[in-house]
C-alpha cells in the first residue's frame, strides 16, 4: 500500500469534516467500505475516489435525502439519477417552507387574539374600574368588511351552550383543506329570530373563519355594517345576560336591530380550559329607528 494514495479514517473526518462515528456507521451499512483494512488491527484507509464519495454523501446529506436513496446515488454513479433525486427532495423542500409559513401564520393569529383577550381580562379585573366593568362596555363601530370561510348547517334542538366541538375543529381543518389562509379568529353567526339560540330551536347557523383569499365559491364577504358591539369575558353558558344587556341598550337609544347577530371568539372554548379567561366579543347589527 502507498500510504500517500490513502487517508486514515481520522484524516477522512477531518478533511470531509464528518465525524468518525458516522463514518464507522456508514462502513456498517455498506454505503462507503473502507479500500482497505489492515489485518489485526482496528484501522481504515480511504482511498482519493472514497473521499469524493464521502463529500457528496454530506452534500446529499444537507438535502435531507435519505440514506438509502443516497447508496443508490452513489452506487449508480449516474448524472440523471442524482438530478432526479435533488429535484424530487428541492420539491419537498417548498411544500415543507409552504408548511412552516403556514404555521407561523397560524401561530401569529393566535399569539394576537391571546394578547388581545388578555388586555381586555386585565381592564375589566382592573380596580379603577367600578365592579369590573369595562370603560366603555357597549360601543356603536362600523364591522370593517373581511373575507370568511364559512360552513353553515342547520341544527335541530340546538341551545348555545352546547359548544359544537366537532364544528370548531372542522372549520379549522376545511380552511387547510381548500389550501386558504386563516388570519383572524372563528365568528359564528344566527341566522335565525333574535335569540332562538337559546331556546333550543332549530337554528340555522354558520361558523367561519377570516381569511386572506376572497377567489373561492365558500368564502364570502363579512362586516361592512354598523353594530353594537359588547364583549361577554367568561362562561360561555350565561352569555345570555350579555345579549340582554346590549337589547336593553339598543332599544333605550332608539336602535333597531338590523340583521343577524354574530360572535366573534377572542379566546374560544377550545382555546383554553379555562372559562373565566373565554372572551366573546358580540356584534348585532342596527339600524337608528
Amino acid at each position: 500500500m502507498n500510504r500517500t494514495d490513502y487517508y486514515s479514517i481520522g484524516e477522512v473526518a477531518s478533511t470531509c469534516n464528518i465525524s468518525i462515528r458516522t463514518l464507522r456507521y456508514y462502513d456498517e451499512i455498506s454505503l462507503v467500505v473502507p479500500e482497505i483494512r489492515k489485518e489485526g488491527s482496528k484501522y481504515r484507509y480511504y482511498s482519493k475516489d472514497q473521499m469524493v464519495s464521502i463529500l457528496i454523501i454530506r452534500k446529499l446529506r444537507c438535502l435531507g435525502i435519505g440514506l438509502k436513496e443516497i447508496k443508490e446515488i452513489v452506487s449508480t454513479n449516474n448524472l440523471d439519477v442524482m438530478k432526479s433525486s435533488v429535484t424530487e427532495r428541492l420539491d419537498d423542500i417548498h411544500k415543507e417552507i409552504a408548511e412552516l409559513e403556514r404555521s407561523q401564520r397560524e401561530g401569529e393569529v393566535l399569539l394576537h387574539r391571546l394578547e388581545e383577550g388578555s388586555e381586555i381580562i386585565s381592564m375589566r379585573d382592573d380596580p379603577r374600574m367600578a365592579s369590573g366593568t369595562l370603560p366603555e362596555d357597549i360601543k356603536i363601530e362600523k364591522v370593517p368588511k373581511i373575507h370568511i370561510y364559512y360552513s353553515r348547517k342547520v341544527m335541530k334542538a340546538y341551545h348555545n351552550e352546547e359548544v359544537s366541538l366537532d364544528r370548531w375543529a372542522g372549520i379549522g381543518d376545511e380552511v387547510r383543506e381548500h389550501g386558504l389562509k386563516s388570519s383572524g379568529p372563528i365568528i359564528v353567526t344566527y341566522h335565525t329570530d333574535l335569540l332562538d339560540q337559546f331556546l333550543s330551536k332549530t337554528c340555522d347557523i354558520e361558523f367561519g373563519m377570516q381569511v386572506e383569499e376572497c377567489d373561492s365559491d365558500k368564502v364570502r364577504d363579512f362586516g361592512g355594517f354598523m353594530a353594537v358591539t359588547i364583549f361577554h369575558i367568561g362562561p360561555y353558558n350565561d352569555i345570555i345576560k350579555t345579549y340582554v344587556k346590549a337589547l336593553q341598550w339598543i332599544n333605550q337609544n332608539n336602535y333597531k336591530v338590523s340583521g343577524p347577530v354574530s360572535e366573534e371568539f377572542i379566546i374560544s372554548p377550545v382555546d383554553v380550559k379555562d372559562e373565566n379567561e373565554h372572551v366573546t366579543k358580540i356584534l348585532i347589527p342596527v339600524n337608528k329607528e
